[in-house]
């Protein structure tokens, strides 16, 4: 009968050696294997973030000629460098200068959908709301690009945000007075005004003239002469001043402002076109101070105007009615010119306010309604039918 060894039998020196010579071989076989691993770790991660480096520095490059091509005023080249940037380099901003460059390329609705779907993205973002008011605005689509022009003001802007919120106020004010709502451009431009800092003359000077467009000359007024109180004045607030104070018939107003402009230095460097027309507005709003009988003057010297007033009037009047006599209007004013006495003096004249207002009103209603009938009066009634038209403005400071 066999004997059976038992498992935990000593091994002979032979075996023990074999036994060692296996481990040893496992052993570094795993190592080698670890290594290989290792190594093909390194080597794939090298690969890698080489790769990755190099479409990066692609998409650098093809941002960067993108950019240059927009700024540039070549958009379709840019179209085409930047869509090869966000192949190699997907980025909100350069997604954001390719639908830019789509709508500066006149592919509105292209750019609408990009930029729409940038803002499903970021709703609050102030540039995406801004490109989408203008696309709106080009497309004809008002309350979206009012609507748009409100979301960019509400939102949030990376850099600058008080110089671009001023900026997209004053651009929107500048739409809403292309679209002929003054009253909602008047709205966000006085509140531009009352945010910008009072040092900046140049931003305040440029919504006082704004307020011209909008149709607010009384605000418009207001500012220029805020800004005219600084030493030196600037040029553009004095004669800014002088001709909103023109336009409104305080006549008295812009003359004291057009005729600093046109004392100071700063006229000398005017253009010519400018310059005329400022020294007209100063001509015409000094002879409208010498013909004006304001109550305030002496009652001499307010009667010897008055007389002159009468006889301007009176000879517009009989022109007028020669090539116009059957008009029912010129009929009325020559009656009531009839009630007045022929021969009147100063000195009844001084005598008799009443008389004064009588015959200053109808002066005032003859140039109103020859103009109406007969045309704009030239010379001397051309300067009392501005009169005529406010009276109480004139002298007003």
């Amino acid at each position: 009968m066999t004997k059976i060894s038992h498992v935990g039998a000593v091994l002979t020196p032979e075996e023990r050696l074999a036994r060692r010579r296996l481990i040893l071989r496992d052993t570094v076989s795993l190592l080698t294997l670890f290594l290989i691993t290792a190594i093909l770790f390194i080597l794939t991660f090298l690969l890698h973030r080489s790769f990755t480096d190099h479409e990066a520095l692609l998409g650098s490059r093809w941002k960067n000629r993108g950019e240059k091509a927009l700024h540039a005023g070549n958009p379709q080249a840019a179209i085409e460098s930047l869509r090869s940037a966000l192949a190699y380099v997907p980025s909100r901003d350069t997604e954001i200068d390719l639908a830019t460059a789509l709508a500066e390329d006149g592919r509105t609705q292209e750019a609408f959908a990009y930029f729409n779907t940038l803002r499903q993205a970021s709703p609050g973002d102030g540039m995406i709301n801004l490109e989408l008011a203008r696309l709106a605005a080009r497309q004809g689509d008002v309350p979206l690009a009012i609507l748009r022009y409100q979301s960019a003001l509400d939102g949030t802007w990376h850099e600058n945000g008080y110089e671009r919120h001023r900026q997209v106020r004053l651009e929107m004010a500048g739409y809403l007075i292309s679209q002929r709502q003054y009253d909602k451009a008047r709205a966000q431009l006085l509140i531009a005004a009352s945010n910008a800092p009072t040092s900046d003359t140049a931003a305040l000077i440029h919504i006082s003239h704004m307020l011209e467009q909008a149709r607010d000359l009384p605000d418009a007024l207001n500012l220029y002469r805020s800004v005219a109180k600084r030493q030196p004045p600037p040029a553009a607030a004095l004669e800014g001043a002088g001709r909103a104070a023109f336009n409104l018939g305080m006549y008295r107003v812009a003359a004291d402002y057009l005729g600093r402009e046109m004392a100071s230095s700063a006229a000398v460097s005017l253009p010519p076109a400018a310059k005329a027309a400022d020294q007209d507005m100063l001509d015409t709003a000094n002879r409208v101070l010498l013909l004006d009988p304001a109550g305030d003057l002496p009652a001499r010297v307010r009667a010897k105007r008055i007389l002159a007033d009468r006889y301007l009037a009176r000879a517009r009047l009989a022109a007028c009615a020669t090539s116009r006599s059957t008009s029912p209007q010129l009929s009325s004013l020559v009656g009531r010119w009839s009630q007045i006495p022929n021969r009147i003096t100063v000195y009844q004249l001084e005598q008799k306010p009443d008389l004064n207002q009588t015959i200053l009103q109808l002066v005032y209603d003859t140039e109103m309604t020859t103009a109406q009938v007969c045309g704009p009066p030239t010379g001397d009634d051309a300067i009392l039918l501005r009169i005529a038209q406010n009276p109480g403005a004139v002298e007003q400071e």
